[in-house]
């Protein structure tokens, strides 16, 4: 391969990319039905003709934004998830059973999901916007639906994992309600302006779902 070929190549591939973060942009406001070829050529700057000539299908288009922001969305996740894990790690089962130990790990567990989503309402509510479609318009879409399980499976492993903590007998129900109320919050914001955004409320009403999952009296 030749470097006029590799440098074609190269200019291709960030196109085709410039392509399909436009495509998550467009899905995140609009939803799925409202992404075209022509709103995504809008959003990314760029001639209609690229769009259909690197997706000549919308569906593909689609398709495979939707797997780039599933990647892109779950991957964010792993350094506080890291934490939470290694965190727990430091304590046997008959240690994790104490309140005072279980009352000291909430409040250090709240902190690192507080900030993380937090995070994610001020500077990420694109991600945020798009997960809001794997569980609404996807779910219920012939053709994305393998797409929207996949997703939400990988979502849920890692609080069925932190459940599993404290409860051996179905952790599995304890993460999905988890899960069912994280989302439910970060997306309570989506709407609200940057600057009335309330850390303080964010972290309060985290710290209360987590110490539920703990066995803790309301915290």
């Amino acid at each position: 391969m030749t470097t006029s070929q590799v440098n074609r190549r190269s200019k291709g591939e960030k196109t085709r990319l410039k392509i399909l973060l436009a495509a998550i942009e467009v899905i995140a406001v609009s939803g799925i039905k409202g992404t075209t070829h022509r709103a995504v050529a809008a959003k990314a700057d760029t001639q209609l003709s690229l769009t259909t000539y690197y997706f000549k299908d919308i569906k593909e288009l689609i398709r495979e934004a939707i797997t780039l922001s599933s990647k892109t969305i779950l991957n964010s996740t792993q350094d506080e998830w890291e934490q939470v894990f290694n965190l727990l790690d430091n304590f046997d089962a008959a240690t994790l059973r104490k309140v005072s130990v279980k009352e000291q790990v909430c409040k250090q567990l709240s902190i690192i999901a507080a900030n993380h989503m937090y995070d994610n309402i001020i500077n990420n509510p694109t991600s945020l916007a798009v997960e809001q479609v794997f569980f609404t318009e996807m779910l219920y879409s012939e053709e994305l639906k393998d797409l929207a399980d996949k997703h939400i499976s990988s979502l849920l492993k890692p609080f069925t994992r932190f459940a599993a903590y404290f409860n051996k007998v179905d952790p599995e129900i304890d993460g999905e309600l988890t899960v069912i109320a994280i989302t439910r919050i970060q997306y309570k914001y989506l709407a609200t302006p940057k600057d009335e955004v309330n850390f303080d409320e964010l972290h309060r009403l985290i710290k209360r779902q987590i110490s539920w999952v703990m066995g803790l009296k309301r915290q």
